[in-house]
């Protein structure tokens, strides 16, 4: 938003080096006209040379013909260096030193001035330009100095015509003395008057750039904040114009852009019309997808803004199930320990129920025994599985040659499952070695997880069971789990890996939970593939 808010209400403005560039211009310019202008000068007056007009009016610049023509060489000099090299013109602000070239344009103003018969002839008035150009390209510094010097020149010009004073000579000169006072008081008073503006326009410059930098920093800040959000977050005006928008919001909505309209907005819109000082939140269908939208309203002196935070309502329930699941995982885990001790209790009472069964030889006593105890039992898995849980943040990472882990786990679970000998398979593309970094103990787990379930639902004939390991994208290596039964019906894929969801009336629901979990603990994840009707184990794989 801040983006937006600077590209539209806050115009940029030219620091005071580029005002000082376009400065330099306009010195430039004049120079070029003064020196064109005099040059022009010249050439009428050695025409017309001669003539009683010329010796009364122009009799000093004839006179000085030949230093006139020095001056325009000297200062066609000056103008093509200015030209050729403008930085010399410039100032930095921390010199301390006056400007060299309004200093040269100064001197060459009052030899002028001199050559042409002093203040009478009129071009002492040119100086004028050139000491407030010299205030401005100093930051506003000097402008007694500049002005004394310019005094200075003026003050020789008189000293050179009317020495030595009498009163009959300034009797007879006093209009003339009298407009060489007022144009060193000018000398004074403009570069006065434009020091007091430069030093203005200097300090609301430094004032204008500390803002922009605050301002560019916040804006950094707040595009930084608004891309690590997981909603999308756009800013709309009543028109339906977008004034700045995050990443998240690009991915939902492709063809979004600021300073554009998105018509696919308009009901939010309208919505806020309705009420444009209220925020609201709704399920919308946009775009085909429904988003959980809360609007919030900006409204400021002259403008009215709506700021949306929309999030698509799948990702929403699935960070909600997330979340419960998570809760749900420490609550058992807790729970875990405080019924262990009870179970105990309860085993020793069978325990006692049987030795009684044994002597009276009652059935009855023995068939008791016997459901507790698999009821006993069918607890203290589920408490086992609860507790690897809480293991799963303490893990033993290491690289697992996964080839040499199933030689090693189909021979265990071939003792457990002797039936299941030649119904399960390694199927590795010929050549490929796949080294996984991973916690053995969580793998043995997963792994026997996966390979019981598909033991008990599969036909139980020769390659019933097949695992597959592959390549998956650059770093993770897929590992399957496919058997031949009739795969996970669609009623219950949605609940699959969620706790005490089972199917099978003797199972605790936190096999596939806890397989999960584990796998995510270790960087990687568990999901159920229903077009191959397998389940995918995702491992980190590790560096070659």
């Amino acid at each position: 938003m801040a983006a937006a808010l600077k590209d539209k209400d806050i115009g940029i403005l030219d620091d005071w080096d580029e005002q000082s560039k376009r400065v330099i211009n306009m010195i430039n310019i004049a120079r070029i006209s003064i020196f064109c202008s005099l040059l022009i000068f010249l050439a009428v007056i050695h025409n017309i040379r001669g003539t009683e007009q010329t010796l009364a009016a122009y009799a000093p610049m004839v006179r000085n013909e030949g230093w006139l023509q020095i001056w325009c060489t000297v200062y066609g000099a000056i103008i093509m260096f200015s030209l050729a090299n403008p930085k010399w013109q410039l100032q930095p602000k921390t010199r301390t030193l006056p400007n060299a070239s309004a200093v040269s344009d100064i001197t060459m103003m009052g030899i002028l001035t001199a050559l042409a018969g002093g203040v009478s002839s009129g071009f002492g008035i040119l100086a004028l330009p050139f000491l407030a150009t010299a205030c401005v390209l100093s930051y506003g510094r000097y402008p007694l100095l500049y002005g004394s010097y310019a005094a200075l020149l003026i003050t020789g010009d008189i000293l050179w015509k009317f020495y030595p004073f009498s009163m009959d000579v300034i009797r007879s000169n006093l209009s003339l003395l009298t407009g060489q006072i007022l144009l060193m008081a000018a000398c004074y008073i403009v570069p006065l008057l434009t020091s007091l503006s430069a030093r203005y326009l200097v300090t609301a410059d430094d004032s204008v750039r500390n803002h922009r930098t605050a301002f560019e920093r916040l804006s950094a800040l707040n595009k930084i904040v608004l891309n690590r959000i997981q909603e999308a977050v756009i800013v709309v005006d009543q028109d339906c114009l977008v004034w700045t928008h995050n990443r998240q919001a690009k991915q939902y909505f492709s063809e979004l852009e600021s300073n554009e309209l998105a018509p696919f907005l308009s009901g939010l819109v309208k919505t806020w019309r309705l009420k444009p000082e209220e925020s609201f939140s709704n399920l919308s269908p946009i775009n085909s997808t429904l988003m959980y939208v809360r609007a919030i309203p900006i409204i400021q002196e002259d403008t009215e803004l709506l700021m949306l935070f929309a999030r698509a309502e799948r990702e929403r329930q699935a960070e909600a199930q997330t979340l419960k699941l998570t809760a749900l995982g420490l609550l058992t885990a807790n729970l875990a320990h405080e019924i262990r001790n009870p179970l105990s209790a309860m085993r020793q009472a069978s325990g006692l129920i049987q030795e009684t069964a044994e002597e009276d030889a009652n059935p009855m006593y023995r068939k008791l025994s016997d459901i507790i105890e698999k009821n006993i039992t069918r607890i203290d898995k589920m408490l086992e599985d609860i507790t690897s849980l809480n293991r799963s943040d303490r893990i033993d990472t290491k690289g697992i040659h996964l080839t040499q882990f199933w030689l090693s786990f189909i021979q265990e679970f071939y003792l457990t499952n002797p039936e299941a000998k030649n119904c399960l398979r390694l199927d590795v593309p010929n050549g490929s070695s796949f080294i996984a970094l991973f916690d053995a103990a969580h793998l043995q787990q997963i792994m026997w997880n996966l390979c019981n379930n598909a033991w008990r639902h599969c036909r139980k004939q020769k390659g019933s069971i097949v695992v597959s390991l592959r390549v998956f994208g650059k770093n993770n290596i897929s590992l399957r789990v496919w058997d031949d039964g009739p795969g996970v019906s669609e009623t219950i894929r949605e609940h699959l890996f969620e706790p005490f969801n089972t199917s099978e009336a003797e199972g605790t629901g936190l096999g596939l939970y806890v397989a999960r979990e584990l796998a995510h603990a270790n960087n990687g994840d568990l999901c159920y593939v229903p077009h191959a009707k397998s389940f995918e184990l995702i491992l980190p794989r590790a560096p070659k």
